[in-house]
């Protein structure tokens, strides 16, 4: 058989091959190539090994960015708590400030401890403006109807008036944003009738 003759048959299937159709070129018209069974089989266990990589990549980077944003929560968790113990130490600090303000005013019968409380005012004053900056809030009582989530009740006032209103705050509570730092103490307002045992 001359050259000419020769043309590629198609692959037996009990041969052990796989047709795979050859690039056309120019002019030529398509032809099939025989491949070996068991490199056929390999090239397709290597195409599902490379699409498994390509899922495990995209789950690694999944799993980073959560990482990530799970990592910046934390930080930003732990400044917020380290914060909180600061600010909660430094509650007494103004506790105490005002209790000696009010107790010099009230013991100033010649006027001598004048300028004494006017210096600790301004204290008083500078400390809250810098805890207000970090966030630190005072919860308001003068006048309002005692909410067991802000207020603590450690007293009551049976006389007329609005029922369950504060009428004195013995100690002052504070917001960390809207985190309750420490409820304020106060005394509340019930009627002659009313029952104290709801607070």
């Amino acid at each position: 058989m001359s050259k000419k003759d020769e043309t590629l048959q198609p692959s037996d299937p009990a041969s052990g091959s796989a047709k795979t159709p050859e690039a056309q070129g120019p002019g030529e018209a398509g032809q099939n190539i025989s491949v070996p069974r068991a490199d056929y089989e390999a090239l397709t266990q290597r195409l599902e090994e490379l699409e498994g990589l390509k899922d495990k990549l995209m789950r690694s980077a999944a799993d980073y960015e959560n990482a990530k944003k799970r990592l910046v929560r934390e930080r930003e968790e732990f400044v917020q708590y380290s914060r909180e113990a600061i600010l909660r130490s430094l509650l007494p600090v103004i506790d105490n400030l005002e209790r000696a303000m009010m107790h010099a005013a009230d013991n100033d019968q010649g006027g001598s401890a004048k300028n004494l409380v006017a210096g600790i005012q301004r204290v008083v004053k500078q400390f809250g403006e810098i805890l207000k900056s970090q966030g630190l809030m005072r919860i308001e009582t003068a006048g309002k109807i005692f909410d067991p989530h802000l207020h603590e009740s450690i007293g009551f006032v049976k006389e007329a008036g609005r029922d369950h209103e504060i009428v004195d705050e013995i100690e002052a509570g504070y917001l960390l944003g809207e985190k309750l730092l420490r409820a304020a103490k106060v005394r509340v307002r019930i009627s002659e009738s009313g029952d104290a045992g709801g607070h």
